[in-house]
């Protein structure tokens, strides 16, 4: 098909075919669904990016209130999405726990908790005595105590995936795979379409939904942001002898070790704890880390030290400065949208950004949350 030809100039180019980009254009045609989309996707296939390669965590528990807001714009997305799209993906509302190993921690776990709450998130404090009751498996000597959100859930990451992007293509948008943007094409402060690795396509509105590598799309444009890719390494293992199945995500906010349980109850994913690796796009495995990883993990839950470690994966993380996403239409540049930065949790922000960035195109402002947070301006350089 010649997508050079005048009767595919769409309305809105998106630039990414994971989560966010697809995410992006569903929301859109929901509120205007005449408007024409083109999606391009750098990668050959569907969800071998970023998305396809997370753990599915979907949480409501963070000490930045604007990372819970955007878990609360998606809550409904994602607890009715198997009844809208009569299609499964294993949501579990399983909770999960964030564990302080010190008093500075402690602290903060308690003014989250106060905050949350406020925000009619059901986040409860678990001094020491009530971790080790209901959570004997942790080391009962390292924590003070935690917080539990009945909330925090998993989905399949790609099962979403999957379901939005035929969703998507039923609405009509083309999604183009093996087309790498090249050049974003510019008439003085205004976006005027690509070009790709194989054609031009005019549009004068272009979304930079481009994961890891946002901040080279977006420099294209003339445009820089500090979002850099960092690799992060997964442990798939088997689930420790005494965690029962259905158990709660595990978050050593000291540590940054994670403990995933999947769906099966019979493996977990284990990780967060490389949080000083130098940016790049290869997906590397690094099993030097390994060592100092299990000893971390064992640290929290003792009985790790009798896993069975399956294999090891890397995904890329795409991240800013200050851990907050970059939303919103670029400084000195009409037309050209940024959704980028989104600092691990793209998956379960998706819902959210997919709404506020279809709120900015159609609306031209959004009231579902204050922007300015997420403003590109923050950062954003134009250059000359």
């Amino acid at each position: 098909m010649n997508i050079n030809s005048k009767q595919h100039q769409p309305d809105i180019i998106i630039i990414g075919a994971g989560i966010i980009g697809l995410s992006i254009a569903y929301h859109i045609l929901e509120v205007d669904p005449k408007l024409s989309i083109t999606i391009l996707e750098k990668e050959k296939v569907l969800g071998v990016g970023s998305t396809g390669k997370g753990t599915g965590s979907i949480r409501y528990q963070f000490i930045s209130p604007i990372h819970r807001q955007l878990s609360l714009l998606g809550r409904d997305f994602f607890v009715n999405f198997e009844s809208a799209f009569n299609t499964p993906i294993w949501y579990l509302e399983k909770g999960s726990l964030l564990l302080a190993v010190n008093e500075g921690l402690w602290n903060q776990l308690q003014l989250t908790t106060e905050q949350a709450v406020a925000e009619s998130i059901p986040m409860k404090l678990l001094d020491r005595e009530e971790l080790i009751r209901n959570y004997p498996y942790l080391d009962g000597d390292r924590f003070l105590g935690g917080t539990l959100c009945p909330w925090d859930a998993y989905a399949d990451p790609y099962a979403v995936l999957a379901e939005l992007y035929a969703a998507v293509r039923r609405r009509g948008v083309n999604v183009y795979f093996g087309q790498e943007v090249t050049k974003i094409i510019l008439e003085g402060d205004k976006a005027q379409g690509v070009e790709t690795s194989q054609e031009t396509i005019w549009s004068p509105l272009i979304v930079n939904a481009a994961g890891p590598y946002a901040a080279q799309s977006a420099a294209m444009a003339g445009i820089t942001i500090p979002v850099q890719p960092f690799r992060r390494q997964v442990y798939v293992c088997t689930n420790p002898k005494d965690v029962p199945k259905a158990n709660p995500l595990i978050i050593d906010l000291a540590s940054g070790f994670y403990m995933h349980q999947e769906a099966n109850g019979k493996t977990v994913l284990l990780g967060g704890t490389d949080k000083d690796t130098w940016p790049g796009f290869e997906e590397l495995v690094d099993k030097s880390l390994a060592e100092d990883f299990f000893l971390t993990a064992i640290e929290a839950i003792p009985s790790a030290i009798d896993v069975k470690w399956l294999r090891t994966y890397t995904g890329i993380c795409e991240q800013t400065p200050d851990f907050h996403p970059i939303i919103g239409e670029a400084p000195g540049l009409k037309g050209f949208f940024l959704a980028n930065g989104f600092s691990g949790h793209g998956f379960m922000h998706a819902p959210a950004a997919g709404r506020i960035v279809a709120d900015l195109i159609l609306n031209g402002k959004t009231e579902l949350i204050d922007i300015n947070l997420f403003h590109p301006d923050r950062f954003t350089v134009r250059n000359n």
